[in-house]
């Protein structure tokens, strides 16, 4: 329960330097995210870690991946965030994915380097640590996680996502909305029934988020004119977000119950917790002009 590690934190803040928390991989980039999410003002460094192979077996990575999570939550100069250490990289927490099932190197931050990675010494990135946090620590427990997230696959009949809204909308049982389009945020050219649905779902009251299935790489939605539709109807882009970021953030800000979805959806691409590039911040499109790209290079938002 996400609520029950942010307590058990927040009663034993002062007590500790550091956290240390083990749990399996599976869900660890989703704990790990909202964790990141519900400790506002975090001062200390909370890390996550656990192992592709039992501990009780012999070629466990159990303990290197314990050991450096250990060194890294009690260093005299510590990483004051929420992060996942797995094999040999320390990474940001609302920047994770796990991407492999079946070898060691079990987790990636796509769109984010390493905080710091482990060789024969630690190497740390400090140009991507976020400053050190002001204020008194705040815990939000309130998740608000009526969200669906969907893939869309070619052919797909979007006349069960009509459906899917409309029972959503009428029980309360939907707020937000995820697509995985295709691309940098593209979908299909011909569906004008999908976007007329997505049109309804924003009339409903319904936050409607556009994503990228791509591993790497960044939602532009203005780029092509299948974007500029989705964007005419009120979806809003969520940059380089991975799905966990976006699902995290989107309970988060639905939970605190001081935001309208029109404010919720301006703070999809404003970083929070380090966990999206600004706009002005990303790669420029494919075939943009010189000026334009010589305009954001160098620019980087945290």
């Amino acid at each position: 329960d996400w609520s029950l590690l942010a307590n058990d934190i927040k009663a034993n803040y002062l007590y500790f330097d550091g956290f240390v928390i083990l749990m399996g991989t599976d869900t660890m980039a989703y704990t790990a995210t909202a964790l990141s999410f519900m400790l506002e003002n975090l001062g200390k460094p909370i890390v996550f870690t656990g192992s592709q192979v039992p501990i009780a077996e012999p070629h466990s990575d159990a303990r290197q991946n314990l050991i450096m999570a250990l060194i890294f939550a009690s260093r005299d100069v510590p990483i004051c965030e929420v992060t996942i250490f797995f094999h040999d990289r320390l990474i940001r927490a609302c920047r994770s994915s796990k991407v492999n099932a079946g070898e060691m190197h079990a987790f990636d931050s796509p769109n984010l380097a390493p905080l710091a990675t482990v060789g024969i010494s630690i190497k740390e990135n400090e140009h991507l640590i976020l400053p050190q946090a002001r204020g008194a620590l705040r815990v939000h427990t309130k998740m608000d996680t009526r969200l669906l997230a969907l893939r869309l696959v070619p052919g797909f009949d979007d006349t069960i996502l009509r459906y899917m809204i409309k029972a959503g909308a009428e029980s309360g049982s939907l707020r937000a909305l995820v697509l995985q389009l295709y691309g940098t945020g593209n979908a299909p050219m011909v569906k004008d029934d999908l976007i007329e649905c997505l049109r309804e779902a924003r009339e409903l009251g319904i936050l409607v988020i556009a994503s990228t299935q791509c591993h790497r790489g960044s939602v532009m939605m203005g780029h092509y004119a299948t974007g500029q539709a989705l964007e005419r109807v009120g979806v809003v882009s969520s940059n380089d977000m991975t799905l966990e970021a976006i699902s995290c953030k989107v309970a988060y800000l639905l939970g605190r119950g001081d935001l309208s979805i029109d404010e919720i959806g301006n703070l999809m691409t404003v970083s929070m917790r380090g966990e999206v590039t600004h706009t002005d911040a990303l790669p420029p499109p494919p075939f943009t002009s010189a000026y334009q790209r010589a305009s954001r290079k160098g620019r980087y938002f945290y």
